[in-house]
């Protein structure tokens, strides 16, 4: 395929404007569609300035893309949701879809617990969970992709290439810190600069709607029931993530041997980079498409530590949605990022 159409609707929130500077460096992309709920009818210059566009695009109302002949892909930056309640005429598009909401990501009995109801829940069969460094050799072409969240990402990342050595019923600490970015452009007030700047502050512990998402993946990679203790924390920063995950094991391991489990997991993976001789920080990773891992043995040889960090915009969304949406089409993982 020389060029791929595509459309996105909700364009104009964090996600959506990422993926556009993304796909604008995309050489086998072509942008026919972009959709808001609010700023429709503005150009997308006036959205992103800085953006040097191939053509200044009309942003239009989300309802428009079905007017759209031909489309592709439609990647859907919505609220969790919303996909959900339009899914049904979106299909009539023919487009293959990659939702970064959480609308698709969980089956039934788990997200009925943690979301409710789907409208659709006949459609969960059709929609694929895909973290392309786990599972992007799995890729079902007939399905549509449900991309992973942000924490989830930094977390599973972070435990995938240890799941041999963990025992089942094994319950993991696991220790996140987000930039004010991963909430979206909300409204409430913890949200606005005045509130978390300069400060640090817990929200959702052990509750967070990424466990279930984590636990589950961990279930299906290696059929063993490993439980997530996890508390978030909001950083007065702008983007990234750092998840610490704290693993009590019975038998004294080695640095040399966990960093060889990770070095063998991940030799064919572009993204992840895993630190030799130190620990990872935010700077790492920040505006790219990297996971950066770091491992500490404590003195007990018998207690693990393992750093994973991200950029919640791109690695923890929109890029891993374009790297996804390259293994969707054939094309190099790289491509574009």
């Amino acid at each position: 395929m020389d060029k791929v159409n595509v459309g996105v609707i909700g364009s104009t929130g964090y996600t959506g404007i990422e993926l556009i500077k993304i796909l604008n460096k995309h050489p086998k992309t072509e942008i026919v569609f972009l959709g808001a709920k609010s700023q429709y009818g503005k150009n997308l210059s006036s959205i992103v300035p800085s953006l040097l566009s191939k053509k200044d695009i009309k942003i239009k109302q989300n309802s428009e893309i079905y007017k759209i002949k031909k489309i592709d892909v439609i990647f859907s930056c919505l609220p969790h949701g919303e996909l959900d309640i339009i899914l049904k005429r979106i299909k009539k598009l023919k487009a293959k879809i990659i939702d970064l909401s959480a609308d698709f990501r969980l089956p039934k009995k788990y997200n009925d617990i943690w979301y409710g109801r789907r409208k659709n829940e006949n459609e969960y069969n059709n929609f694929q969970y895909l973290l392309p460094e786990l599972n992007g050799n799995e890729f079902n072409r007939k399905k549509n992709i449900s991309n992973p969240g942000c924490y989830a990402t930094s977390v599973l990342l972070g435990l995938a290439p240890i799941l041999p050595i963990l025992q089942n019923n094994e319950s993991i600490i696991v220790d996140s810190k987000s930039g004010i970015s991963g909430a979206g452009k909300s409204r409430k007030l913890e949200h606005i600069f005045s509130e978390a700047n300069e400060n640090l502050s817990i929200y959702n512990p052990g509750v967070h709607r990424h466990i279930p998402e984590i636990e589950n993946m961990l279930y299906k990679t290696s059929k063993k029931k490993i439980k997530i203790l996890m508390v978030p924390h909001l950083l007065p920063v702008t983007r990234g993530i750092m998840s610490n995950i704290y693993i009590r094991v019975e038998k004294p391991l080695s640095k040399a041997k966990i960093i060889k489990l990770f070095d063998n997991f991940y030799a064919k993976s572009h993204f992840v980079k895993i630190l030799k001789d130190s620990l990872p920080s935010l700077r790492d990773v920040q505006f790219t498409n990297f996971c950066s891992i770091g491992i500490h043995i404590f003195n007990d040889k018998k207690t693990i530590l393992i750093s994973s960090v991200i950029d919640n915009l791109v690695k923890g969304a929109s890029g891993q949605a374009m790297q996804n949406m390259n293994i969707m089409f054939g094309f190099d993982e790289r491509l574009g990022l």
